[in-house]
């Protein structure tokens, strides 16, 4: 997942000769919500959680196909990210210092290495739009992210209260024209999300891809060495190329 599941498609605007507006319907108690976990997380100098993912991968034969990964995640405000993943993807991490993006590949023992000084938010844009690589539920980390939603939503309604893991949360839903999405956000002090879930209604089928965050720890004390790559004996180098990363 990256920013760019919301962006695309904006609001019609009525003009002052009368043209019918697109009819909305947004919800100003989901808004506020949404502020409050936006602002929490804008105020985070540091992070570390639990993303267990699943998401649809159309198969010729068989339709939808559920698939899922287990990553660890761990920020450190404004430029290192490291993401451990496992899963139907095989194992792979993402080292980014500052400088350099490393993807590693476990089970080949394979590495491909990218150049690249930028906040954690560009660099994910960036290696997002050249390489095609998402990053688990990123959306949340953006600046920007509920006025974006707002641009481009035609509804936004919080449905009440439910609970994930026994935990209390504001459950609030909404839809584009591409994306119906869901979050539930914890009633607590922190209201950090717990989990979205997103339906591309303008793909075949309808895939979806869900997401549960869990463990969040807020400014952990993380080393700077945590994000530094060290190629492990006889990795082979290979390069990043679009959707892949390639020999």
């Amino acid at each position: 997942m990256n920013k760019k599941f919301l962006i695309g498609v904006f609001l019609c605007i009525a003009t002052a000769t009368g043209a019918s507006a697109q009819r909305t319907n947004i919800d100003t108690i989901a808004v506020a919500i949404l502020d409050r976990m936006s602002a929490m997380i804008g105020s985070m100098s540091s992070c570390h959680y639990t993303v267990k993912s699943n998401y649809d991968i159309r198969s010729q034969h068989l339709g939808l196909v559920k698939h899922g990964d287990d990553e660890q995640i761990y920020m450190q405000g404004p430029n290192k990210l490291l993401i451990r993943s496992q899963g139907d993807r095989g194992e792979r991490s993402l080292y980014y210092d500052g400088e350099t993006l490393n993807y590693y590949s476990l089970e080949n023992n394979q590495f491909a290495t990218l150049s690249l000084s930028a906040p954690i938010v560009e660099m994910i844009d960036t290696v997002n739009k050249l390489y095609g690589i998402e990053f688990p539920a990123s959306d949340f980390f953006y600046p920007t992210f509920v006025d974006d939603l707002l641009s481009e939503s035609k509804n936004l309604i919080y449905l009440g209260m439910t609970k994930i893991d026994g935990k209390d949360c504001y459950h609030i839903a909404g839809s584009t024209p591409d994306i119906g999405y869901q979050f539930w956000i914890s009633n607590d002090a922190l209201n950090l999300p717990l989990k979205m879930v997103i339906v591309y209604t303008n793909r075949d089928m309808n895939p979806q891809y869900e997401a549960i965050l869990s463990d969040w720890q807020i400014n952990p004390v993380l080393p700077s060495s945590l994000f530094d790559f060290m190629v492990p004996p006889k990795a082979k180098k290979i390069k990043m190329a679009k959707g892949h990363v390639k020999k």
